[in-house]
């Protein structure tokens, strides 16, 4: 899994490629995290839309993420989450726990 991160005035859009299972890509995950609370922003957006696949430890790094952010004050969405990855957040109920949107740009607005 690639991370990388852009910003916006008041947010981070943290953006991930490929497979998100176990690995040290989770270090660069959270420390995106660490890094936007830092710096104050009031919002973080995760765009997984080239996420291909996500394992239980992925989801696991996604809960982690959304449980830092919010205990921070930070709200944490995820934007353009592909079906097959939709389909299992919901088989698992945790698409009741995340906000999810179909670009960043609506995350963004809301």
């Amino acid at each position: 899994m690639k991370v990388k991160t852009r910003e916006t005035e008041n947010a981070v859009i943290i953006d991930l490629e490929g497979e998100m299972m176990l690995g040290y890509e989770a270090n660069d995950f959270h420390e995106a995290i660490n890094l936007s609370i830092e710096k104050h922003k009031l919002n973080i957006v995760i765009d997984m839309c080239e996420v291909k696949f996500i394992s239980s430890w992925g989801i696991g790094i996604l809960i982690h993420g959304y449980t830092t952010s919010t205990n921070a004050g930070v709200s944490f969405k995820l934007a353009c989450v592909p079906k097959k990855i939709k389909e299992t957040f919901t088989k698992i109920k945790v698409d009741k726990i995340f906000q999810q949107f179909n670009s960043v740009e609506e995350a963004l607005k809301n």
